[in-house]
Parts: structure tokens; C-alpha cells; sequence
């Protein structure tokens, strides 16, 4: 009888080192996945920061200006360092870079210039309506490629810096239109 209950011991130990393990192998995933987005969070948490820091006192609609002004700003900046790597990967999802690559060159360009209008708050009108076209047939580029299930970098980070594409990235695109969506909406 007290074998049996050393046995039964041992049964439940070692369910729960199993325990442990699955849930360490969760959170060692976990770890890994936030990993692979440090790039993305790190620009994330700067573009965030900066508008608070500026806008005294807190304006909803300038915030979100100012936020998506740093973030197009930001990452353009990626892309410049290796412009013909960030053509290469960009043209494996992007639905106008696929057909016309000198649209994959001129894409850094284009979100520099929406950074920089958002930011001096150039045309707003004629801002959002561009961010809401590119960033939606963008996003629908990310979208097929996901559902594809294709193991493919994003190069929102250029070719400099590897982040994985995936629903971070549909949410990025869809993100940005839905915010300059929001602005056509609810401010002109």
C-alpha cells in the first residue's frame, strides 16, 4: 500500500513537471515571437511617445496626426539603407509590386512624403484619402500572402532588419487606413 501511494506520488509529479514544461515551452515561444518583433515594437513605442511629448494639452486628432506622421517617417527610414532588398522582399506580397517594380522603389518615398505631410499637416484631406488607398491594397497584398500561408519577412523594416509577416503586418496596413479613414470620417 505504501508503494501505491509513492507510485500515485510520482504520477502527479511528473504531470506537473509536464505542466511546467509545456508551459515554459509557452512562454519560450512567447519570448521568441516578441523577439522577432522587437524592431516593430521599439519604433512602436517611439512613435507613441514622441506625439504625447509634443502635444500639450492632448489633442485626439493631433496625437493620431503626429503618430502616423513618426511612424511612415521611421519606417521609410529602413527602407532607404538597402532600397533594392526592400524592392526584392516587398515585391513577394505586394500586390502593385508584383506587376510594376519601379512601384516597390518608389514605395519608401511615398510613405516618407505622407510622414512628412502628416507631421506639418500638409493637405490633410488629400493625405488620409493616399494613406487610405495605399495602405488598404497594401494590406490586401499582406493578407493573401498570409492566408497563402507563405514564410515570408515583411519588409516593412526594409531588408535591414527581419521581422516576419504576419497579422502584426495586416494590422499595421489596415491600421494606418483605418486611422486616415477615421480622420476623413469624423474631421472634414
Amino acid at each position: 500500500m505504501e508503494n501505491h501511494s509513492l507510485h500515485h506520488k510520482d504520477k502527479k509529479e511528473s504531470c506537473h513537471s509536464d505542466s511546467l514544461n509545456v508551459d515554459s515551452i509557452g512562454l519560450q515561444n512567447i519570448r521568441e515571437s516578441l523577439m522577432s518583433y522587437k524592431p516593430l515594437i521599439v519604433i512602436l513605442v517611439f512613435c507613441l511617445l514622441i506625439p504625447l511629448s509634443q502635444i500639450q494639452p492632448f489633442e485626439a486628432e493631433k496625437f493620431m496626426s503626429y503618430f502616423m506622421g513618426y511612424f511612415f517617417t521611421f519606417l521609410s527610414l529602413f527602407k532607404f539603407f538597402d532600397l533594392r532588398g526592400f524592392v526584392e522582399g516587398f515585391s513577394t506580397y505586394d500586390l502593385v509590386t508584383k506587376r510594376f517594380q519601379v512601384y516597390g522603389y518608389a514605395y519608401p518615398f511615398i510613405e516618407f512624403f505622407l510622414g512628412i505631410a502628416y507631421l506639418s499637416q500638409f493637405n490633410p484631406l488629400l493625405i488620409n484619402w493616399i494613406t487610405v488607398i495605399v495602405m488598404f491594397v497594401s494590406g490586401i497584398g499582406v493578407l493573401n500572402s498570409i492566408l497563402s500561408h507563405q514564410k515570408i519577412n515583411c519588409a516593412c523594416l526594409g531588408a535591414v532588419l527581419n521581422v516576419p509577416l504576419s497579422t502584426v503586418s495586416i494590422l499595421e496596413n489596415f491600421g494606418m487606413a483605418a486611422m486616415a479613414a477615421y480622420q476623413l470620417i469624423f474631421m472634414y
